[in-house]
C-alpha cells in the first residue's frame, strides 16, 4: 500500500511524498526538493486514491522519499541549523554594505552540505549578483538567493488568523492561488480592505474556499436594485443574505423581507404565502378559535359548561353531607355527656375518697379544663359546626363568570 506523507518546509510549504514503508506522523525523513536535499518532519499522512495511482504523472507529482533519517542525519541537521544562523547574519551584513535594501529572513543548508538557500524580502527588485560572489567566496559552497513575497513571508513567520486558527499557508496550503476583490463582492461582503486582508497584507486566501458555491447560488437570487410591485407599492431590493435565504426590500417607508420562494410568488402577482387554514388556539382555554372548526369550538364550550355545573353539584352535595355529619356528631356528644353524668350519679360513695363537691375539688376541675380543653372546642380549633351558622348564604359558592365570547 502506497502512503502519501505531508512534509512542510518553510521555503516551499507543504509537499507530499510517496512511500511504501511503515512511517508514523512525527518521524523525520530525507527528501529531495527543488532547492536541494533536506531533512523534514512528517506532519500528515493519507492513502493514495485510485485516481491518483492511475494518473500518468503520479511519480512526478509525488516523488519518493530518499530514506528515513538516521542518527547521523539528525546530528548533521542540528549542526547545519547553527551554521544557517551565522550565514543569515553575514548575508544581512553584506547586503547592508552594498545598500541593496533587502531583509534577509532565513538560511538553509542541505543535507549534502554543498548548497545553501537564502530567502529575503524587498519592496523592489534586487540585483544580488555581487552579493552571491561575496558569499560564495566566504563559504565555498553554492549559494541560492530567493526573493519571496508577502504571502511567503507570512507562511515563513506563521501566526494566528482572524478566525482564531493557525494561518492556512502554514498548515495545509501547498500553493497560492489568485484572490480578487470580485470574490468578496460575489459573497456580498462589505468592501473593507483591512478586514478582508490577512497578516500578509493581501486578500485572505479563505475568500476562494466558498467562491464556487456562491457563483452557483448567486444567479438564482435577484440583483441589488431590482424593483417590483407588492401590495400596490413599489419595492426595491436593498440586501441579500444567501445563508439565511433572506431578501430585504424597501419601498421608501417600510422594509419588507422575503424568502426566495416568497419573492418569486410576489413577482408573479400572487400572495406572499400560500393561503392555508391555520389552527389558532387560545392559550387560556385551549379552544380552537379559527373559522375552520366551528363545531369543535361549540362542543368544547358546551363541555366546559357541563364541567362547571358538575363541580357546582359536587360542592352542594359535600356541603349537605357536612351538615348531616355535624348534626350526628353533636347528638353523639350529648349522649356521651348524658351517659357520663348518669354513671357519675350512680357510682357508690367511697368513704376513703374525698367529697367531690368540696370547693377544693371544684377548683381542680376548673384548672384542668382550662389547661386541657376538649378537642371539639370551637375556641381552640377555630372550626364552627355548620349547624351553628345562622346565615347559610355564606356557604353558597359563586361560579366564575363564563365568557361565552371566548
Amino acid at each position: 500500500m502506497i502512503t502519501l506523507l505531508g512534509i512542510p518546509f518553510d521555503f516551499q510549504g507543504l509537499s507530499y511524498y510517496r512511500t511504501d514503508k511503515n512511517i508514523e506522523i512525527g518521524e523525520q525523513v530525507i527528501v529531495k526538493t527543488d532547492h536541494g536535499t533536506y531533512l523534514g518532519t512528517v506532519k500528515k499522512m493519507r492513502v493514495a486514491t485510485e485516481e491518483e495511482l492511475n494518473s500518468p504523472d503520479f511519480d512526478t507529482t509525488f516523488p519518493a522519499i530518499e530514506r528515513i533519517a538516521t542518527y547521523s542525519d539528525k546530528a548533521l541537521d542540528r549542526v547545519a541549523k547553527q551554521r544557517a544562523i551565522a550565514l543569515t547574519k553575514d548575508t544581512q551584513k553584506q547586503a547592508n554594505s552594498l545598500n541593496l535594501g533587502m531583509k534577509v529572513l532565513s538560511s538553509y543548508f542541505d543535507c549534502e552540505d554543498n548548497k545553501a538557500l537564502i530567502t529575503f524580502t524587498s519592496e523592489t527588485r534586487v540585483d544580488f549578483r555581487e552579493l552571491v560572489k561575496i558569499l560564495t567566496g566566504m563559504y565555498r559552497i553554492k549559494i541560492e538567493l530567493r526573493q519571496i513575497g508577502p504571502r511567503d513571508q507570512a507562511r515563513l513567520v506563521g501566526g494566528i488568523g482572524p478566525c482564531g486558527l493557525p494561518l492556512c499557508c502554514t498548515t495545509f496550503l501547498t500553493s497560492f492561488d489568485g484572490i480578487s476583490i470580485a470574490m468578496a463582492k460575489n459573497q456580498l461582503l462589505a468592501i473593507n480592505i483591512p478586514k478582508l486582508s490577512g497578516q500578509c497584507g493581501k486578500l485572505m486566501c479563505c475568500l476562494k474556499y466558498e467562491d464556487d458555491a456562491y457563483q452557483k447560488i448567486r444567479p438564482l437570487y435577484p440583483k441589488i436594485g431590482e424593483k417590483f410591485t407588492y401590495n400596490k407599492s413599489q419595492y426595491e431590493v436593498t440586501g441579500l443574505n444567501l445563508l439565511t435565504d433572506t431578501i430585504t426590500t424597501y419601498n421608501g417607508e417600510n422594509y419588507e423581507s422575503f424568502t426566495k420562494e416568497e419573492f418569486e410568488r410576489v413577482k408573479k402577482g400572487l400572495t406572499k404565502t400560500d393561503e392555508k387554514p391555520v389552527m389558532y388556539k387560545d392559550i387560556n382555554s385551549g379552544v380552537d378559535l379559527s373559522g375552520h372548526g366551528i363545531s369543535d369550538t361549540n362542543n368544547r364550550i358546551a363541555q366546559i359548561k357541563r364541567n362547571e355545573e358538575r363541580r357546582k353539584e359536587e360542592k352542594e352535595r359535600n356541603n349537605q353531607q357536612n351538615q348531616k355529619g355535624s348534626g350526628k356528631q353533636n347528638n353523639s356528644q350529648n349522649n356521651n355527656t348524658f351517659q357520663k353524668n348518669k354513671d357519675r350519679n350512680n357510682r357508690p360513695n367511697n368513704q376513703n375518697n374525698r367529697n367531690n363537691n368540696s370547693p377544693r375539688n371544684n377548683q381542680q376541675r376548673k384548672n384542668t379544663f382550662r389547661n386541657n380543653p376538649h378537642k371539639s372546642s370551637s375556641s381552640s380549633s377555630g372550626f364552627i359546626p355548620v349547624s351553628q351558622i345562622q346565615d347559610k348564604s355564606v356557604l353558597d359558592v359563586k361560579p366564575i363568570k363564563n365568557d361565552d365570547k371566548k
